[in-house]
């Protein structure tokens, strides 16, 4: 895709592959914050991430931003007390633009920044965090439930997990079985369910389903 031509929800909503999110992301990401944070009402992030900064019994340790673009999530967790933030992303345009983000405070929303494949192993030690947050990444042609077993591996036990997924694919794609499945084999704790408005008003160009995430919240074993 041109930079000329404006890069619309339904384009994100259409790539299949990591190479279509790579290409799509490295168009979108000067303007990313702008045409799609801005101007789309979106606060899928800012649910995400204060599931997570609600469970007040979390344990001290670096959390990783799962999917963290352009890093809003990263300045809404360090806005919110979180130490330390590390973000990782396929697109390494994204992860430039989230270099520059600042915290409230003046100091860098991220500690370290990881570009990589997460439909593959990450070259991240197991049980390295004591908490993952994902917004927008669990949906429509970038992740699917099989990329969860990578976010349980890299958490320590007792991690606390805040993950918004597409509310229009949490059954269809498999995510509440897959995630039921881990707590019956005693990988997750079983997960507080909630449903969350990703944008502040109806869009027209996404049904009602679509405007919606389920954010599970749940802690590895």
């Amino acid at each position: 895709m041109s930079k000329e031509n404006k890069i619309t929800l339904a384009d994100a909503y259409a790539v299949e592959t990591p190479d279509d999110s790579i290409q799509l992301y490295k168009d979108w990401a000067d303007s990313y914050d702008q045409d799609f944070v801005a101007a789309k009402g979106y606060v899928g992030y800012l649910n995400a991430a204060r599931f997570y900064l609600e469970q007040n019994d979390r344990p001290d340790g670096p959390v990783l931003d799962v999917g963290c673009g352009t890093g809003v999530v990263g300045i809404a967790l360090r806005d919110g007390g979180v130490t330390t933030v590390d973000g990782i992303d396929i697109s390494q345009a994204m992860l430039d633009q989230a270099r520059d983000k600042k915290a409230r405070d003046g100091a860098p929303a991220y500690t370290n920044l990881i570009q990589a494949d997460l439909t593959e192993t990450i070259a991240i030690e197991s049980n390295t965090y004591a908490g993952i947050v994902s917004a927008g990444t669990f949906t429509h042609g970038h992740l699917g439930p099989e990329s969860l077993d990578e976010l349980w591996r890299v958490a320590a036990p007792g991690a606390v997990c805040s993950i918004a997924i597409n509310a229009a694919h949490f059954d269809s794609q498999g995510f509440a079985s897959k995630i039921s499945d881990d707590v019956k084999r005693k990988v997750v704790t079983e997960p507080d369910t909630n449903i969350a408005d990703t944008y502040t008003h109806k869009l027209n160009d996404v049904d009602d389903e679509n405007n919606q995430s389920m954010i599970v919240v749940c802690r590895v074993v």
